[in-house]
């Protein structure tokens, strides 16, 4: 068995009949806060995707695992109209996580209910949805054996196993508790690599808040407890700290450095010193670097990349948590993305349009409430202060100066460039989520950009996009 990195959870699979690519995020860019940390290249990803792929296997619905650009340059027959679909695939089979779950408004768009509506819409069209814990085998041979994950959403591990070699791809599940009983009987499978995710647990709400981080201790301990339980449930020959293969960096000369040193508590460089003080093999890979598998052993191999290509203790200290590290407050005026091209009231009233049927909306119908202040910062350089009244559908202006001077009650207050607000309504700023709680100290924004009509507008951009290639 054959391995390749391209990057991040992104892992190419060769079993000799067949080529299966995991949770694929092909491009450099995921969008505009993150990007692969080392980078990868346009040329590697043609390189070792030249011959197309058998299956793509999705552990779960998040963008950096669920790309829509990667996808859809994964299928062919881009002259198909657009209006039904811009591109074909008839030969890759697409396997992911479904199950009794209530739809999941997560920070990445809609739940994973979507997954096998995007996969049509964007033409493919051998679906293969999995309850997590479903056994697959290909007409290969190969066995994929799916594992669930602790989380609110289908998710899931998969084991592949050939006559030759067994690795299990972990993604950034968390351990569950039917994994570790897998495990512990007597029959349990046999694992010469697995690929465990070193960034489950990560400080709570650096990126999304902007809260300082209180205990690095503290935070480091969980993260290093859960990567020690996954070691002691999963006892393979070689360990791979994986699904940590990026940094944010933001575009438009956005300095967002201060996240990769505040949120990530434990690197897989550190993993990787963590197993040898555990006595357990491990290695670490990054893009087009290769791994062979077979008959109980795993290791680096000649590939697009060389073994020896990566010093990790350098590319991983420039995401290594470092407590005194300040977290700086937001300031919508110097943290804006595009031109603002439309008036700030116009933008206001479609906001207060699009928060018709969220949650947000009913319950300030319910309790008369949800009345929320936003001041809106322009590129002539004026901020100007609105009052949203979702009961009675009505945008009132209230004059200068940051919506927190003009709170006067219960109202909630956001304070945002008004040429983001006009990104993230056009579709154009897919983590809406992040600048909505950097700016608010309410979830008026969340409620809008988590709705699923936000997700298809995206869907549809990214159809349009690679229409026009």
């Amino acid at each position: 068995m054959r391995l390749t990195s391209l990057g991040h959870a992104c892992v190419l699979i060769e079993t000799g009949t067949e080529r299966i690519l995991f949770d694929p995020w092909l491009t450099q860019r995921l969008d505009r806060f993150w990007e692969h940390h080392p980078p990868l290249s346009g040329d590697l990803v043609r390189a070792v995707l030249d011959e197309g792929v058998d299956y793509v296997v999705l552990s779960h619905h998040h963008y950096d695992h669920h790309h829509f650009p990667s996808l859809l340059g994964l299928v062919d027959g881009a002259d198909v109209d657009f209006d039904d679909s811009p591109r074909q695939s008839s030969e890759v089979t697409c396997v992911y996580p479904a199950g009794p779950v209530p739809p999941t408004l997560t920070a990445s768009g809609l739940g994973h209910q979507a997954i096998s509506w995007t996969l049509r819409r964007f033409g493919f069209e051998r679906l293969r949805p999995v309850t997590p814990g479903d056994t697959i085998t290909t007409p290969g041979g190969t066995t994929l054996r799916t594992f669930p994950s602790a989380v609110s959403f289908p998710e899931m591990s998969v084991l592949v196993q050939t006559a030759d070699a067994a690795v299990m791809l972990c993604g950034d599940a968390l351990l569950h508790e039917d994994t570790v009983a897998a495990f512990q009987r007597g029959d349990a499978p046999r694992v010469d690599a697995v690929f465990i995710p070193a960034h489950s647990i990560s400080p709570p709400g650096v990126l999304t808040e902007r809260r300082p981080l209180t205990d690095a201790d503290a935070v480091r301990a969980r993260a290093v407890a859960n990567f020690d339980r996954y070691l002691a449930s999963i006892p393979a020959t070689v360990t791979v700290p994986s699904s940590f293969g990026w940094r944010i960096s933001g575009e438009g000369g956005h300095d967002y450095a201060w996240c990769n040193r505040t949120m990530f508590p434990f690197t897989p460089a550190q993993a990787l010193r963590r197993l040898e003080e555990l006595g357990r093999d491990g290695l670490l890979w990054g893009p087009g670097q290769v791994i062979e598998v077979a008959h109980g052993k795993a290791a680096l191999a000649d590939g697009p990349t060389a073994p020896d290509a990566y010093d990790f203790d350098e590319v991983y200290a420039e995401v290594t948590l470092d407590p005194a590290i300040p977290v700086p407050p937001f300031d919508a005026s110097l943290e804006r993305y595009g031109r603002q091209t439309r008036g700030a009231e116009d933008m206001l009233r479609e906001l207060l349009k699009r928060l018709v049927a969220t949650d947000y909306w009913y319950r300030a119908l319910d309790d008369g409430a949800g009345r929320h202040v936003v001041s809106l910062y322009e590129d002539e350089g004026t901020e100007t202060s609105f009052l949203l009244d979702p009961v009675a559908d009505r945008v009132t202006r209230l004059g200068p100066g940051p919506a927190r001077s003009h709170v006067t009650g219960a109202e909630g207050w956001t304070e945002l460039a008004a040429s983001t607000l006009e990104a993230m309504l056009g579709a154009d700023l897919l983590f809406g989520s992040s600048f909505a709680l950097w700016a608010s100290n309410g979830v008026l924004l969340s409620a809008v950009f988590h709705h699923p009509s936000f997700y298809t507008r995206h869907v549809e951009r990214a159809l349009r996009e690679a229409n026009e290639a």
